[in-house]
C-alpha cells in the first residue's frame, strides 16, 4: 500500500494516519465495515447478515436500561423503532417482546427495503418499515406506546426537532426509551470500522481524521466503508464534528427532553480498564463538581427513559 507523502496530508493527518494504520497490529484494529460488500468480504454468507446481526445483539439494548423493566414495557403495546437499521431488532421487539405492533423508521430507502424483505423471509408480523425524514416521523400524533432509540440520536440531523416528534407521537404515558454515546466518550468517535483506539478525536480535530482515514480508504478496500464526508458542526453550533454525528453530550439532555418526566437517566462509564483505573474513574465520575465533559470522556454509553406525562 503507498502511503502518501506527509505534504499532501499535512503533519497532523499523516501523524493521525500513522497512528491508525499501526493500531491494525494491535487490538485496537479496526473491526471493518458494515456495508454488505463489508460482509462479503468476510465471506458471510447469511441472505441478510446485518439485520441478523442485529437479532444477534438484541439483548443488549436492555442490559443497558438497569433497574427499570424496558423490556417488559413493550408488551402488548404499539412500539416504534426510531432509526430501525436493517430491522433485525425491530423484529425481536415483536417476536422476543411480545409487542401488540411494531414500526421502524429509517432515513434510507435501501435499509428499509432490506428490512421488509427480512421480516417476509422470517415470516413474522406485526412489523413494518417506512422511510422517516430528517425532521418529521411519518406516523400520526399519539400513535406509541412507547419509543425506542438505540445508537440514534448521536446521528440525527437535528436533536431538538427529533425528540420534539418523538414527543408527538407518544400517548400520554408513553416512554421513550434511549441508548446512545456521548460525543467526547473516549470511544464515541464511530471510526470503529478503521480503528478502535480510545480518544483518537481528543488529539485530532475532525478534518485531520477524516484526511488521514479517507487516506487509506482510497489504497485499502478491506474496511469496507465509503469516503468519508467533510466534518459538519454540532446541531448547538460550538463546534466541529466527525461526518454523521452531531455532538450530543450529556449537558444537552436536560433541555432536549425538558418536557418529559425522567424516569432514569444512566452514564455507564468505560470498560475493559485495569481494577485501579476503573475504581478511579468510578470515584471521579461520582464528585458532582467535576466537569460534564471530563464525566461524559468517561462514558462508554448513556441510558435514559423519560415518560410523556399522563396529562
Amino acid at each position: 500500500m503507498s502511503s502518501p507523502s506527509t505534504s499532501s496530508l499535512g503533519l497532523r493527518a499523516a501523524w493521525a494516519r500513522r497512528l491508525i494504520l499501526r493500531a491494525q497490529q494491535t487490538s485496537s484494529r479496526g473491526v471493518g465495515g458494515y456495508s454488505a460488500e463489508a460482509f462479503a468480504e468476510r465471506k458471510d454468507p447469511r441472505p441478510y447478515p446485518q439485520a441478523d446481526s442485529e437479532a444477534a445483539d438484541f439483548e443488549r439494548f436492555f442490559s443497558w436500561i438497569r433497574g427499570f423493566p424496558a423490556k417488559g414495557s413493550l408488551e402488548v403495546r404499539d412500539v416504534l423503532d426510531f432509526g430501525s437499521g436493517y430491522g433485525g431488532r425491530t423484529a425481536e421487539y415483536r417476536r422476543q417482546c411480545h409487542a401488540r405492533r411494531v414500526c421502524g423508521v429509517e432515513p434510507y430507502e435501501n435499509m428499509v427495503k432490506l428490512s421488509r424483505d427480512y421480516v417476509a423471509f422470517r415470516r413474522i408480523d406485526g412489523v413494518e418499515f417506512k422511510v422517516c425524514g430528517h425532521r418529521v416521523i411519518p406516523y400520526p400524533d399519539a400513535s406509541f406506546d412507547v419509543v425506542i432509540s438505540y445508537d440514534v440520536l448521536e446521528h440525527v440531523e437535528h436533536p431538538p426537532s427529533s425528540i420534539a416528534e418523538i414527543w408527538r407521537v407518544l400517548r400520554p404515558g408513553g416512554l421513550s426509551l434511549n441508548v446512545f454515546p456521548v460525543y467526547f466518550g473516549a470511544e464515541s468517535h464511530h471510526l470503529d470500522y478503521i480503528a478502535l483506539l480510545r480518544g483518537i478525536h481528543w488529539l485530532f480535530s475532525p478534518q485531520t481524521l477524516v484526511t488521514a482515514v479517507n487516506s487509506i480508504l482510497a489504497v485499502d478496500p478491506r474496511f469496507g466503508t465509503a469516503q468519508q464526508p467533510a466534518p459538519g458542526r454540532s446541531f448547538d453550533g460550538a463546534h466541529d464534528v466527525l461526518p454523521h454525528l452531531n455532538g450530543l453530550s450529556s449537558w444537552h439532555l436536560p433541555t432536549l427532553f425538558t418536557r418529559f418526566e425522567a424516569v432514569q437517566v444512566q452514564r455507564h462509564l468505560l470498560e475493559g480498564l485495569s481494577p485501579a483505573a476503573t475504581l478511579i474513574m468510578r470515584a471521579v465520575a461520582a464528585v458532582p463538581f467535576v466537569p460534564l465533559r471530563v464525566r461524559d470522556a468517561m462514558t462508554l454509553t448513556m441510558s435514559a427513559v423519560y415518560r410523556k406525562p399522563a396529562a
